[in-house]
């Protein structure tokens, strides 16, 4: 009983202070035995509230042990419903010459729940808007759900999704700052709502989404596009590697943009490494003849070591170009190591040069997060 008091009442406190969006790491999937992201996750695209597999290897793959269940086994809740969170703080230190910077924030608190049968239920997250700076907006204006949508699946594989969630698309990092999301249409808050339907197989998947802009500017942020959405992945080599594709159309006010990719992942087993890789060419048209057509690109590769069972070492580079005529572009280069002591733990430092061109001027940022899941 103590330890469910403590673990709500952590909650209550993170959520009076910020969220942040989390989705499922990448390096899990054909590593460890999981050769698809809904494999460990409810959602058919990965990312949030955890199924009973993903919570059973949380402690026997991913850490050393731990009762990956709701509160470490404490309660069961009813068959109709299943509940989840993440509460994530961080202490960042940013340096950018000649200003150097050391925040200390939480960074993330997300509840989720399930609410159904076994193939139709209503996903919801609720979490609060927020920032690393003071002053915050008052509580009430920082309240926000991310997601929240009804969602049938079948046995097969088969599904369909209507309410507000991100399309299926590239690797679906956990870090909404990497180029690829932050550029692309996928930061934080910046969810659309629209409707998806897809399958999710052994060998390979496909998802396609429409969807249409918020109806209030208070519940995110972002371009307001309508547009659709196309990913397909398949896997092979005996599920070690998969290859994807993938395509978006958006207009807005602003003008419009077609996004076409392709997304690459290679697990080697006997060294313990995966490569991640992520390329994506966008052709940007603004409206009202407000300037020419222009074409930007956006690309992240990456590697991932598994060392023991606890710790995972990474590098990434990364490139977002806003207009290839002009060939400018904003580069950075990424270190990080992920601990994994228990079961409902995670300790994450990511470190990150950044800068244009050939690094005039670059910035440094360093991040240590504290991640609890519930």
């Amino acid at each position: 009983m103590r330890l469910i008091l403590a673990t709500l009442v952590v909650f209550a406190v993170a959520a009076w202070l910020a969220p942040g969006s989390a989705s499922a790491y990448p390096q899990f999937q054909l590593s460890l035995g999981a050769e698809r992201c809904s494999t460990c996750h409810i959602s058919p695209g990965g990312g949030g509230l955890l199924n009973a597999y993903g919570r059973d290897e949380a402690g026997t793959t991913i850490s050393d042990g731990g009762d990956g269940r709701l509160l470490h086994g404490l309660w069961e809740p009813p068959a109709w419903l299943e509940l989840g969170g993440d509460v994530r703080g961080a202490i960042a230190g940013k340096a950018r010459t000649p200003q150097t910077e050391v925040l200390a924030f939480p960074m993330q608190m997300d509840v989720y729940a399930r609410l159904g049968g076994e193939r139709l239920a209503a996903m919801i997250t609720v979490g609060l808007r927020g920032g690393a700076r003071d002053p915050q907006p008052p509580l009430l204006e920082r309240l926000v759900s991310r997601e929240h949508y009804l969602l049938y699946q079948r046995e097969s594989g088969s599904y369909v999704r209507a309410g507000r969630f991100f399309p299926v698309l590239g690797l679906r990092l956990a870090d909404h700052t990497a180029y690829v999301r932050r550029y692309l249409g996928a930061n934080t808050l910046e969810e659309p709502y629209g409707i998806a339907g897809g399958y999710v197989g052994e060998s390979w998947e496909a998802h396609l989404s429409a969807f249409v802009p918020r109806p209030i500017d208070f519940l995110g942020a972002g371009l307001q596009e309508r547009g659709a959405a196309a990913y397909v992945e398949k896997r092979w080599l005996d599920d070690t590697a998969a290859f994807g594709a993938q395509l978006r159309v958006g207009t807005a006010s602003t003008g419009a943009r077609v996004t076409a990719g392709i997304v690459g992942k290679r697990w080697f087993p006997d060294a313990g490494v995966m490569l991640l890789g992520e390329l994506n060419l966008v052709r940007r048209s603004l409206a009202d003849d407000a300037g020419p057509t222009h074409y930007q690109l956006a690309a992240y590769g990456g590697a991932q070591k598994r060392i023991g069972t606890r710790w995972w070492a990474g590098a990434a580079v990364q490139r977002w170009q806003p207009d290839l005529r002009l060939g400018t572009s904003t580069d950075a280069v990424q270190v990080d190591l992920q601990y994994f002591p228990r079961a409902h733990f995670e300790l994450h430092l990511l470190t990150r040069l950044a800068g244009a061109g050939d690094f005039e001027r670059p910035g440094l940022l360093s991040l240590l997060q504290v991640h609890y899941y519930l």
